[in-house]
Parts: C-alpha cells; structure tokens; sequence
C-alpha cells in the first residue's frame, strides 16, 4: 500500500468511528473518543511530518497552510473531547463539532491534494510508507501524551 492509499485508508477509518460513535451505547463513548483522537491523532502527524512539506511542490502554499489550520483546529477539538469524554452532554456536542472539522478536512483533501500527490514519484516522501506510518505511529504516542496532559480528567 504506497502512502497515498494510507491516508484514504485513514479517512475511510475515521469515517467508521464517527459512525461507531453515533451508533455506539453511552457507555461505550468514552472509549469510541479515545479512538478517535488516537486515529486521528495519527493521520494528523502523518500529513503534518510526511506529506504536507512534500505536498507545498505540487499543490498550493495557502491550501496547504489551511489544511494545517484545520489540524490545529482538530488538535483543540481533541483535547476538549478527551477532557469532556466521560460527560455526555460535552462530549455529543464536541463530537459534532469535530466531525464537521474533519469531515470538511477529508473532502477537501480528496478533492485538491491528493490527486496531486497521485502524481508524484513515492520516493519524494523520503521512506517508504511502512517507514512513515512507523515513524508516524511513534510520534502519535507522544502526541498523545500531550493531548491527554492538556486535557485533565
């Protein structure tokens, strides 16, 4: 699987726990938010560190300093879900409001930066894509120390 077909992966993964979530027992959102933070957590630091420097070649400078808006903005979506996770009321609300986000995210991406990417040569990334979701998959950890370190209980 090259590195593209990774992130459409992850945007297909968080659809599914969005879905999850809304489906999902009251009981068991607690543990559906923590997923979805890891999630997307982890797609975050994957386009942040691996894609989006290599994207700026391809596609433009502004669309991509937007898409890291958004992750900052998802950033903050995700530590308030992981403070408020065990608060029903909070967490629906945060959810929404995160599903939106992300969902605005993935449609854009889909549509303007990725058939771009489509384009270029895998070895503009640096590693493989089994390197880079390692690497990425080791930087989500501590990204999400930080996100629970931020969001007290």
């Amino acid at each position: 699987m090259n590195l593209i077909d990774v992130l459409i992966q992850q945007h297909r993964d968080a659809e599914a726990l969005f879905e999850a979530w809304h489906h999902a027992p009251d009981e068991e959102k607690p543990a559906l938010s923590l997923r979805l933070a890891e999630t997307l957590t982890m797609h975050s630091t994957l386009e942040e560190r691996w894609v989006y420097p290599v994207a700026r070649s391809v596609v433009d400078g502004p669309r991509i300093d937007f898409a890291v808006e958004e992750h900052g903005e998802m950033t903050q979506l995700l530590s308030e879900l992981l403070r408020v996770r065990h608060d029903p009321r909070r967490r629906e609300a945060t959810v929404r409001q995160l599903e939106a986000v992300v969902a605005q995210h993935m449609a854009e991406e889909e549509r303007e930066v990725i058939p771009r990417l489509r384009k270029m040569d895998a070895s503009a990334f640096g590693l493989s894509s089994d390197e880079i979701v390692r690497s990425a998959s080791d930087a989500r950890k501590e990204a999400m120390r930080q996100l629970e370190t931020s969001a007290p209980m």
